[in-house]
């Protein structure tokens, strides 16, 4: 059951993180040829039988995201197996992936047929400059709230991902588990946090902005006090983390949950006062060389089947309300999951001002 509600300059969901049900993802596609050869998987009309017919006569496309490669390369292959299209699959942090797709568009050499950037603000000056291509999706119209997709159709929210704690198990007992933004100030966790910067993207920019907001203005330069790790990414974060190299570190609890389910001694604590979730949003290249097997990934993305795959496989909220999302294995209030989301008006408002002021705090 999800709730929207209005908190200061946030919207903030509150979730009862609740057990996946229905549908089905992994290999059983359950994929089926519909009238006059529409894609239909468990019962649901993805897309026209034209559409398909010509995405699989491309054969192929290439996909540009931020998000971290293995959850979403298992999503990936649920999607090949469901429709017969290859992607590949380029991963690169948000802020060197825009300057990537800004670089090879200038020279007329842009690789990619569809893009993901977990950053609003970036995704809105790639469609300024002609990048992007405005592109109707009938399914995510159909599906998603108008607030999680531009009205212009340049761009839509493909998940909501989280920012929550991470621990090593083996380093950190329950009992000490930091449970609170406060708890961080703790002195015996001086050095010992890792942190992304926040001009890296999405994830980031969520996290420090909600902690500002549930914490107070001066939480920053507390935590900068703290002496925190900087990281790049959450990836080589987290394998910090299961390595022992540092006990704490905030980054994507999907990530952690992948590293637990492999048998890693890693968890995530989503605190009561809120946890930050940030939209990843997917688009479509003006001059896509696979115009066609883009808008099937995208219909594909955006329906019922994509979004039960974001959350059973790449292991993130769908951005669909219909379709509930566990943490596997993670710490979570009693009360449920407090989910809170920059909104995208505060996003490209303030971020430039937030991000150097954060530089100031952290690395001044």
């Amino acid at each position: 059951m999800k709730k929207l509600l209005p908190v200061g300059l946030l919207v903030a969901a509150a979730l009862m993180l609740t057990a996946c049900s229905g549908g089905s993802s992994g290999s059983d596609s359950g994929a089926s040829s519909g009238d006059e050869g529409a894609l239909v998987v468990n019962g649901e009309t993805i897309a026209s039988g034209e559409l398909l017919a010509a995405a699989q006569a491309e054969g192929s496309m290439v996909l540009y995201d931020s998000f971290p490669e293995a959850q979403w390369r298992a999503l990936l292959d649920v999607f090949t197996e469901d429709t017969g299209v290859e992607v590949e699959h380029v991963r690169v942090v948000t802020a060197q992936l825009y300057e990537r797709v800004v670089s090879e568009a200038g020279s007329g050499r842009l690789a990619a047929d569809a893009i993901g950037l977990g950053d609003i603000t970036l995704m809105q000056d790639l469609a300024k400059r002609g990048i992007l291509a405005s592109v109707e999706s009938p399914n995510a119209i159909a599906s998603l709230d108008p607030g999680l997709y531009d009205p212009d159709h340049y761009w839509y929210t493909a998940s909501r991902n989280a920012m929550a704690l991470a621990y090593n198990e083996e380093l950190v007992p329950e009992a000490d588990v930091p449970k609170s933004y406060e708890d961080l100030l703790d002195p015996k966790w001086k050095g010992q946090i890792g942190i992304t910067p926040i001009s890296i993207g999405g994830s980031a920019f969520a996290a420090f902005y909600v902690m500002r907001q549930v914490a107070g203005d001066d939480y920053w330069t507390k935590l900068a006090a703290q002496d925190p790790k900087q990281y790049q990414s959450v990836t080589p974060m987290t394998q910090d983390i299961v390595r022992g190299e540092i006990p704490l570190g905030f980054t994507s609890p999907s990530v952690v949950a992948a590293a637990r389910a492999q048998g890693s001694p890693v968890n995530s604590v989503l605190f009561a006062e809120g946890t930050p979730v940030f939209a990843n949003l997917v688009a479509l290249a003006a001059n896509s060389s696979s115009p066609n097997a883009a808008k099937l990934y995208l219909e594909w993305l955006e329906s019922k089947r994509g979004q039960q795959t974001v959350s059973e496989v790449a292991g993130e909220f769908p951005a669909r309300d219909d379709i509930p999302h566990e943490y596997a294995g993670a710490l979570v209030p009693s009360g449920g999951a407090n989910i809170i989301i920059p909104p995208f008006k505060v996003w490209l408002d303030s971020r430039d001002q937030l991000t150097s002021e954060w530089e100031s705090i952290f690395n001044g």
